[in-house]
């Protein structure tokens, strides 16, 4: 029914309207580039022109049944309140009168109706192969409104790869610290040595390696990640960066939908974090109850979600949240969970509460398996409720790991990738260049770094996260007071 319909609509296509006039389309191959081909459009939009399609094949066509459909796509509209700019993805590459197109919220190209001419490069071409290349004006039907007029054309630009970077200086600094490490655990032996510590000073031969992995692996890329912070560091000159200064964190203040992401990060955290502890200390601390059966299956059941893979885990509940998933099976709907911002973020937030509690609830398991029982006994025989003693005995002897517990949740989950990223990937869409309405400062630092290639701003908003985590676990602990129970 659908390859039907979808014939229907390329026969349609490919009458043109009587009278009309093709556009005149040519190839420029001065401006050609790598698998790109250069288009001059010169044609008024009519009327019920919505749109322009681009059609392409490597044998002449009469017909678009038998050419492919380009992903340059120009719709005709009016440009009103819509900014110039280039695409997000490099496939749409238009200009009208010499300046970049303007983009909708979709980020394709906007031609104003009246416009009679503009250009395109269009990706994907095979060098050294002919292509026949035809732009087809349709109505919001999608059937064309004139003649169907392809035109020969090619690239022959080679492939031009950019030089390797110099890589010169990272090896020197990772072979400087190599040896730094093994001269200063030296200097240290030979200390012990003259102390008279010499069993001590055997262990520094198996310190070594530990040490030189964690300085090579763990330590210089935290501060060359620091440094990029402060350099012009982008996926095109990489390798090749200068010194910028504040620029990135100027940057980084002035972002659009900073603020917004950074409150749903606070509410992703905060909210996961206080449903991990409080219904993961409730299942523990009815699991650990004298007389409960079968504890052992309920720890097993329970510990489920935290022993599958999380990207499974993930992944699976993506498909039951579907329109066509389980749950809208179950429910007799067809509702899309993840199609609008607040349900989006609804459903991010209760899947990763599924996924924290199993270890929630194991740890503070072990917890309350170490507290006494002597002070509950005797709180019994006081005729001490057994709320009463939650809260004035069970929770008091807990500080100690709720503390830390708490804190190491709070962390991870602020840090959390998988489960945004394989549920909505920060998605809905929100606005053009923004975070989406799912995005945390984690998974929006991903797309500045690998989507945009910014390496120096994201490395620059990592550095800020960092701060931001290492203030916040400073001002939690001094409060809670956990290094005095501690001591």
């Amino acid at each position: 029914m659908h390859l039907a319909g979808f014939a229907s609509l390329l026969a349609l296509a490919s009458i043109g309207a009587a009278g009309d006039l093709a556009p005149d389309v040519t190839a420029d191959p001065a401006k050609h580039e790598y698998r790109r081909i250069h288009v001059d459009v010169r044609h008024a939009p009519g009327p019920e022109t919505t749109a322009y399609q681009v059609w392409f094949s490597e044998q002449p066509f009469s017909s678009v049944a038998d050419a492919e459909l380009h992903s340059t796509v120009l719709v005709v509209d009016s440009v009103a309140g819509l900014a110039r700019g280039t695409p997000v993805f490099d496939i749409q590459d238009c200009w009208l009168d010499g300046l970049p197109a303007y983009r909708d919220a979709d980020d394709f190209p906007v031609v104003l109706r009246g416009t009679a001419s503009w250009s395109c490069s269009l990706s994907g071409m095979a060098p050294g192969v002919d292509q026949w290349i035809a732009v087809l004006p349709v109505d919001r039907d999608g059937r064309s409104t004139s003649l169907l007029s392809p035109i020969q054309a090619r690239t022959d630009v080679p492939d031009q790869r950019t030089p390797e970077p110099d890589t010169l200086h990272i090896t020197l600094t990772l072979v400087s610290i190599v040896l730094a490490v093994i001269v200063l655990l030296s200097y240290l032996r030979r200390r012990d040595i003259r102390g008279g510590r010499v069993q001590s000073s055997r262990a520094y031969a198996y310190v070594v390696p530990a040490l030189i992995g964690l300085a090579t692996l763990t330590f210089y890329p935290i501060t060359y990640g620091v440094w990029l912070a402060f350099t012009d560091a982008s996926q095109s000159h990489l390798g090749q960066e200068s010194w910028n200064g504040l620029a990135n964190f100027a940057t980084v203040g002035a972002s659009p939908g900073v603020v917004r992401v950074f409150l749903f990060t606070m509410v992703w955290t905060f909210s996961n974090v206080a449903a991990h502890v409080a219904l993961g200390l409730l299942l523990a601390h009815v699991l650990t109850r004298p007389g409960v059966r079968g504890r052992t299956a309920y720890r097993t059941i329970l510990l489920l979600p935290w022993a599958i893979p999380g990207y499974i885990s993930v992944l699976a509940w993506n498909g039951i949240l579907q329109p066509d998933g389980l749950l809208n099976a179950i429910l007799g709907t067809a509702a899309d969970f993840t199609a609008t911002p607040n349900a989006a973020r609804l459903s991010v937030i209760l899947v990763n509460v599924w996924l924290g509690i199993p270890f929630m609830m194991m740890v503070l398991s072990g917890a309350l398996q170490g507290i006494g029982t002597d002070m509950f006994e005797a709180a019994e025989l006081e005729g001490v409720s057994r709320w009463d003693q939650f809260v004035h005995l069970t929770l008091p002897n807990l500080k100690g790991i709720l503390v830390p517990i708490s804190l190491l949740g709070f962390i991870f989950t602020f840090n959390n990738f998988n489960t945004i990223y394989l549920m909505t990937r920060g998605n809905p869409y929100v606005g053009f260049g923004e975070p989406g309405a799912t995005d945390t400062l984690v998974t929006y630092v991903f797309s500045v770094a690998f989507d945009y290639g910014q390496y120096g701003v994201a490395a620059a908003w990592s550095v800020a996260i960092f701060l931001l985590l290492v203030a916040f676990s400073y001002v939690y602990v001094k409060r809670s007071g956990v290094m005095e129970v501690a001591r």
